[in-house]
């Protein structure tokens, strides 16, 4: 059930992130031709900015293939200050030890702390039973992937309103074809929305929204078994979701058999107005 984490495997997991944040800027680009939507492949990794105040404006996989260079740095530094953004970069602690040794060199801190959690997915594969109360369906047409973008964006952000960045990421992650958009509803109503990620083997389980008036009712539980069970029915070997460390959606998951497999760093490069 638990994943041993060596190199290979935050290869490949880091390697799948990096895909998802290309896809999200070519579907934020295609749906919003207007916007400064963009990525770029640097330092073996991709950055992607998909607008002004996009919560998931960063960088993913910098330095998992291997050695990078003071380049590579200002590359990123570029890239991101062009847009006005302040530079980030989630570091797997399996990149190569140079991205530590030269952002600490430029200047870079620490900003926030993200876990990784993974567990196996083989013939011995047990879940609970489904809750009788929650129905789980996919959503397939425009108006139920509309309804999907709208719960995962009300979902973020309560108690406030979403805002317009977050709204184009809902829609934007709805317009890719390698993922399944989940809905729990209760007694009819729209409760909860997940995502299920599927390539390479990996299913990864995202977008872990439960709306206020419908929390502490198991509809996170009952999405994650359905997409467990979805990424198990595509041969997928291995399942693998985020959290932040100590929450309650790491505890979920751990109840499901996931286990903590490395812990990432968001550094912060230098403010563009600073810099």
């Amino acid at each position: 059930m638990s994943v041993f984490a060596d190199h290979p495997f935050a290869v490949r997991v880091e390697a799948l992130a990096a895909t998802g944040m290309r896809r999200l800027a070519e579907a934020t680009l295609s749906l919003y031709p207007d916007l400064d939507a963009m990525w770029t492949q640097v330092g073996g990794g991709v950055a992607a900015y998909l607008g002004e105040g996009s919560p998931v404006n960063g960088t993913a996989g910098f330095g998992m293939p291997g050695e990078v260079t003071a380049a590579d740095v200002e590359a990123l530094e570029r890239f991101f200050a062009a847009r006005g953004e302040r530079p980030l970069a989630s570091v797997c602690p399996m990149a190569h030890p140079s991205v530590a040794r030269l952002l600490g060199a430029r200047g870079w801190t620490i900003g926030a702390f993200e876990n990784v959690l993974a567990r196996t997915l083989d013939s011995d594969l047990v879940l609970p039973e489904p809750d009788a109360h929650i129905e789980i369906r996919v959503a397939r047409t425009p108006d139920e992937l509309e309804l999907w973008a709208l719960m995962v964006a009300n979902g973020f952000s309560a108690p406030d309103d979403p805002t317009p960045a977050e709204m184009r990421l809902g829609r934007a992650a709805t317009a890719r074809e390698d993922s399944a958009f989940l809905i729990g509803y209760i007694d009819g109503a729209p409760a909860g929305t997940g995502e299920l990620q599927l390539e390479d083997g990996v299913g990864w389980l995202s977008a872990d929204t439960t709306l206020p008036q419908f929390r502490g009712r198991g509809v996170q539980r009952s999405l994650q078994r359905a997409r467990l069970a979805l990424a198990f029915d595509a041969g997928c070997d291995i399942a693998v979701s985020e959290s932040m460390p100590g929450s309650g959606s790491q505890r979920n998951m751990e109840r499901l058999g996931f286990s903590v497999a490395y812990t990432r760093v968001d550094a912060l490069g230098p403010n563009p107005a600073s810099a």
